[in-house]
């Protein structure tokens, strides 16, 4: 797959050549040229896109389309492996200058923030309890449920406590495991 430029992108389209020649030429489907071309032909560009460089802005628009920092760097800046994309994905995402692009491109896609949130309720609500699960695990995410918790442990004594404490619960367990293995009756299986 070669990679896309958006200049070349608008050239040949000035050329009068079609999207699907374009997105041959580039190696990539005729539905990713027509993202983009919808994205570079947007008249209303957020101010805050426009304030970025070239390759952040490709950045943007790749996570705004979807894709995983990794892959959004992979696609939007020469990079040599994926942990170096892995990398740049993850500095970019610190900047509040491309979050505040990213959500000002989704936002002028008509999916700010309310209407994802509404789109994962109904999966929330889904019969399929896997749709669900999935959902919930998104709802948890955004909310920052899985957030890191920390931990500080200052000194060996802590350490010792922990260990102890681990250990207390572990004899626990093997008590219960035990008393399982006890009342089971040969029969019962």
């Amino acid at each position: 797959m070669k990679r896309t430029n958006d200049k070349e992108i608008l050239e040949m389209l000035e050329q009068g050549k079609s999207q699907k020649e374009i997105a041959s030429y580039f190696g990539v489907s005729p539905p990713y040229i027509c993202k983009r071309v919808k994205l570079l032909l947007a008249k209303d560009i957020p101010e805050s896109l426009s304030n970025l460089t070239e390759k952040e802005q490709r950045f943007v628009i790749e996570k705004a389309s979807g894709a995983s920092n990794t892959d959004a760097a992979l696609r939007s800046y020469e990079v040599t492996s994926r942990e170096s994309a892995k990398v740049i994905g993850c500095q970019l995402m610190a900047k509040d200058q491309i979050i505040t692009a990213i959500e000002d491109l989704m936002e002028l896609e008509g999916m700010d923030k309310r209407y994802r949130i509404k789109k994962l309720k109904r999966c929330i609500d889904h019969p399929d309890p896997n749709v669900t699960l999935k959902a919930l695990d998104q709802s948890w995410k955004l909310d920052g449920s899985y957030a890191a918790e920390k931990v500080e442990v200052d000194s060996t004594s802590q350490i010792y406590e922990v260990h102890l404490l681990l250990e207390q619960r572990a004899e626990k367990l093997r008590g219960l495991i035990e008393k399982l293995r006890e009342t089971k009756e040969p029969g019962d299986d």
